[in-house]
């Protein structure tokens, strides 16, 4: 066991992960690895300097037994004389009510409660007990979704101070010999043993597998990883001083580029720019702009090219313009009839923002002195449950299934086959049915059931016309 301590208080100073005077919060689920770390902490905290909480999350998935994990976690707190902080998250019944991954909401509330405990009672540190195959794990997951291979931080910011993985050198069998030779008890997840969730399939399939083809995969996982890590932290700091040189805002907060300097930089700063970019748009958030690789390509490209003026929209109103040199984002404000979807009813005109009116009805009903001046005609057929029809603006991701096609077309795919400006895109309407499927877009194509022709299974007839 000496030779595991060396190995984590040179990892500890390698990194700069604790100094004295820290007060850490240890995340123990009552498991082997964080058992392990909680008695590593709490043992040694005279020598680091440190004061020593631990802090356990219920999250409601097993009844009883979740709960005495709880109970056998504040037990070992007891006896090593640190102070105890339980709470719970309800996630079966905020699958119920929201829905979610279950293992993704577990992370989200079990992370806002550590966050608010550190706050609360100020604790600057918070440790978890991640491993060297838990890191391999995370670095395999990444290459196959097309992710940069660089594993969990080794330490990153969370609301109130850091967080750190101490343990990540140490194998899985080191942490079971350090609970064996101290006499720790500890109490097992059945979960981690269930192949449902991706990590688990990982865990039980594939790195035993890359483990007796190479024993130290794990401990090289890990190396690698911080080597990136610190890479990455080198070009975000680089890319963050050419994003401060090159970049000035509206009075509305947004930024604007010069597009010579930026054309200047390496391609490898360029991407990083991006991001940041994308995050003052969106305050940091992830989820509306999803940072894929698509999206940082296409922004790369027009970015750096001198080539026209170009418009591109981006999530939640944003839209980025390059004219003559000058990169610009800016907030689009559509009418608030556009922002709205609104049912189409059958048998009147309906005015959809200031471009175009609509108007569908049974053939039966036909009127002909109402289409004297329309645009378009068409014939359809849909049945009952389909009905009835509604219009909204496109949104992202959405597909329509064309006549002669098996699969459905992205819009956004058909908008640019068409020639349909960006500007003219968003003020199209999109007619969707009950269930909210995309059957038309008036003025560039519709879908299967639409036909110019009327036939004997034409029930319905619709039109469009542009706005005086």
């Amino acid at each position: 066991m000496d030779k595991f301590k060396q190995t984590i208080f040179q990892f500890i100073k390698e990194w700069s992960l604790i100094a004295s005077g820290n007060r850490v919060l240890i995340a123990c689920s009552g498991g082997v690895d964080s058992v392990a770390l909680l008695h590593f902490m709490a043992t040694n905290r005279d020598r680091m300097g440190i004061e020593v909480a631990a802090i356990h999350v219920d999250h409601m998935l097993r009844g009883k037994e979740s709960a005495a994990d709880g109970t056998f976690v504040a037990g070992l707190c007891k006896v090593h004389g640190i102070p105890f902080f339980g709470g719970s998250v309800q996630v079966p019944d905020i699958i119920e009510k929201q829905g979610g991954n279950v293992q993704a909401v577990c992370r989200e509330g079990r992370y806002a409660f550590f966050e608010n405990i550190m706050k609360t009672h100020g604790y600057d540190v918070l440790a978890t007990a991640h491993h060297a195959e838990d890191q391999l794990e995370t670095v395999l997951m990444q290459v196959t979704k097309g992710s940069r291979p660089s594993g969990m931080p080794v330490k990153r910011e969370v609301e109130g101070g850091i967080l750190i993985r101490p343990f990540l050198p140490a194998m899985k069998a080191d942490l079971f010999s350090y609970v064996e030779e101290n006499q720790l008890n500890y109490r097992e997840d059945p979960s981690n043993e269930s192949d449902t969730y991706l990590r688990n399939r990982y865990r039980h399939k594939i790195i035993p597998f890359i483990l007796d083809e190479n024993p130290g995969a794990a401990e090289n996982a890990v190396k690698m990883s911080g080597y990136l890590q610190e890479d990455e932290e080198l070009l975000e700091m680089l890319a963050q001083e050419r994003f401060n040189n090159i970049t000035k805002f509206t009075e509305a907060g947004l930024p604007v580029v010069d597009g010579n300097a930026f054309s200047a930089m390496h391609q490898t700063l360029q991407r990083r720019m991006i991001t940041i970019l994308l995050r003052y748009l969106y305050n940091g958030e992830i989820m509306p702009v999803k940072y894929n690789s698509a999206l940082i390509s296409q922004l790369l490209h027009h970015l750096s090219s001198q080539n026209g003026n170009v418009s591109i929209h981006l999530p939640r109103g944003y839209r980025f313009i390059r004219e003559y040199g000058v990169l610009t984002f800016v907030r689009d404000t559509p009418t608030v009839e556009l922002d709205m979807q609104k049912m189409l009813p059958k048998g009147v005109w309906t005015r959809w923002g200031k471009d175009f009116q609509l108007y569908w009805n049974e053939v039966s009903n036909f009127d002909t002195e109402l289409f004297m001046d329309t645009d378009d005609i068409m014939y359809f057929d849909l049945p009952h449950s389909k009905l009835p029809l509604s219009i909204r603006r496109r949104e992202d991701g959405d597909r329509i299934l064309l006549p002669g096609m098996t699969h459905p077309k992205r819009l956004s795919r058909l908008f640019i086959d068409e020639k349909v400006g960006m500007t003219e895109r968003d003020r199209l309407p999109v007619i969707i049915t009950a269930q909210g499927e995309i059957c038309a877009v008036p003025g560039v194509r519709y879908g299967v059931a639409f036909s110019r022709n009327k036939t004997d299974q034409s029930k319905y007839i619709v039109s469009t016309r542009k706005s005086l």
